[in-house]
Parts: C-alpha cells; structure tokens; sequence
C-alpha cells in the first residue's frame, strides 16, 4: 500500500516503501534523529539494474520491513554525487556495475556495501550483516 506522505524515488517506483532523501546531510540528519541506518542506492535513471533494486527487492516482503525498521533511504545519482557519497564508494574500490547498494551509520560511516543486480534473499543478507557489523562495538 502506498504511503502519500513518503517522498518518492526520483526515478523509479518502490510502490510507496520508502521515504527517499536526495540530499547526503538530510540523509544523514534523518538517520540520526531516527537512529537508523543510512542505505544509499547510487546508480542512474537509465540502469536496468537500479530499476530493479527499487521497484522489485526494495519493497519485497523479505526486505521492506527490514529497510523500514533500521534505514533511511537516499537516491544518489552517479553522474552528479555529493561528496560525502563518493567517499563512500571509495570503499567499494572493486565495484564497476550499478547501482551501488552502500551502507552507513549515522554519522557516515562505511558499514558495507554491493554493486550490480541483486535478488531479495542475498539484499536481505546483506542488510542483516550491516545491521551486525552496525551493532559491534566500536
């Protein structure tokens, strides 16, 4: 069911799963305030795969309840990111394919992250793995 007052993806329909920022500070601030988790979906309008990630793992019922309960979501374009989000693909030096599927706390820290297609069951590990490495001590 469609949630009117979350903001949309900008290009893609996650069928109302999401609140989607586009903004790193907002992201970030929203994280904090929330205390939640930072899932960044970096890729393009035009990639096949990031449609994909939006509009069909992102509200799976594998994966939504997930990514509602420990994330704020962020869209950012590869052809113009922010600052702080290019510094977080620097941690995915190896990652050549779209999108990018990254992960922070709060504050922006790296907590892990993907590249290229993904299915709900391995997007649903991989969240439940950030969400482990979020809640090791530091």
């Amino acid at each position: 069911m469609v949630n009117p007052s979350r903001r949309p993806h900008p290009h893609f329909d996650d069928r109302g799963t999401l609140d989607w920022h586009t903004h790193w500070s907002e992201a970030l601030a929203a994280a904090r305030a929330a205390g939640k988790l930072v899932f960044v979906e970096f890729g393009r309008e035009q990639c096949g795969n990031c449609r994909a990630l939006v509009q069909g793992v992102v509200p799976h019922a594998q994966v939504a309840p997930i990514l509602e309960q420990h994330f704020i979501a962020l869209a950012s374009d590869c052809d113009d990111p922010e600052d702080g989000v290019s510094d977080l693909a620097l941690n995915l030096p190896d990652a050549m394919m779209l999108p990018f599927a990254m992960f922070a706390d709060s504050q922006g820290r790296f907590l892990g992250g993907s590249e290229g297609a993904q299915s709900a069951s391995g997007f649903k590990a991989l969240l439940e793995s950030v969400i482990a490495r979020a809640n090791e001590p530091t």
